[in-house]
């Protein structure tokens, strides 16, 4: 009984604690994130307006895959609704309550069982500059709840970033699009390089995953890199769209003595004619220039090796326009 006493009063304490510290807790949350996108507020603004274009940047479709969407008799603009079902996540409803074009978008959202809460868009452009999208979300807490708003930002700041990332890649890309890439046969001479091979996820492939093999072989050569005068590149050997995986090669050219160690291996590559395309922009939409090589190969029966490679010309460290980063885009022609 002595123990059953001393729970119950741990338990009316900790009861208490959370009494008194909600009384010092707002009675609101409010989570918002921004991103800065190149592109007019226009384009950015009919991803958002319309409730059928949300299915391809949704961090929660992403994130939760037993969720699906029903939408109302109207999908966009002013009146515009949908609900959803989840098996993880529940479900819930979402409908446009006010919407200024290529400014302001207010949403209500309705989760099963749950007050209602607000969603909030806007976009802020400059004169030939990109446009700054911000993502609000916010609402009311009952005084028993006022403890769920410290974790509010993390729970949703997070899926928020990630859809406004989204969002930027389908806009820009659209914007990306527009350029013209010419399909050039040059020489790709011969190098002698080391080199960390790994098979991975599509979805993982990004800064973190470049950054740190690119440091890891860096950290090895060490004084070596001073003699080191080409730039970086990849090379991918398989690119598998149903398993949605690619094993791709992170090297640094260089002739050195070192022998290698481990997963770092010193590699060489023999002089070979290649296609080419010089591509400028973010690392993201390089798959317009492999599409193009791989087109203009078809249209000319050119056989390729089926390696691609992507040799990162300029240094992102010294270039902040990703629009000046060149990226040579190379493909092999099999001999």
């Amino acid at each position: 009984m002595r123990i059953v006493k001393i729970v119950l009063w741990v338990l009316l304490a900790l009861v208490a604690i959370y009494l008194i510290v909600s009384l010092f807790l707002p009675g609101n949350y409010n989570v918002s994130r921004e991103l800065s996108v190149n592109a007019p507020a226009k384009q950015i603004y009919a991803q958002v307006i319309d409730f059928k274009n949300w299915e391809a940047w949704s961090p929660w479709l992403q994130e939760d895959p037993t969720m699906t969407f029903k939408y109302g008799e109207q999908t966009s603009g002013e009146g515009a609704a949908y609900s959803w079902t989840s098996e993880e996540s529940g479900g819930g409803k979402q409908s446009i309550k006010y919407a200024s074009p290529y400014d302001t978008i207010k949403t209500i959202i309705n989760f099963d069982g749950r007050d209602p809460s607000n969603g909030l868009w806007t976009f802020k452009s400059s004169e030939n500059g990109p446009t700054i999208v911000k993502w609000g979300f916010s609402g009311e807490l009952g005084f028993f709840s006022r403890g769920v708003g410290l974790f509010m930002d993390g729970m949703v700041g997070e899926s928020f970033e990630i859809g406004l990332a989204n969002i930027k890649y389908i806009v820009e890309s659209q914007k990306n699009s527009e350029v013209k890439l010419d399909v050039y046969r040059s020489q790709l001479d011969s190098m002698r390089f080391y080199s960390i091979t790994e098979t991975v996820a599509m979805t993982e492939l990004g800064p973190d995953f470049f950054g740190k093999n690119f440091s890891k072989i860096n950290a090895y050569l060490g004084t070596e890199m001073q003699n080191s005068s080409r730039p970086p590149f990849a090379v991918f050997h398989e690119w598998n769209e149903e398993t949605r995986r690619t094993t791709v090669e992170i090297a640094i050219p260089l002739w050195s003595m070192l022998e290698g160690k481990d997963d770092i291996k010193k590699r060489e590559m023999a002089t070979t004619d290649a296609l080419f395309v010089d591509y400028y922009g973010p690392y993201e939409f390089t798959g317009r220039a492999h599409e193009a090589i791989n087109g203009y190969a078809m249209q000319n029966g050119t056989d390729l090796l089926g390696l691609g490679l992507e040799i990162y010309v300029t240094d992102p460290s010294e270039e902040a326009d990703t629009s000046k980063w060149l990226t040579k885009i190379v493909y092999p022609i099999a001999q």
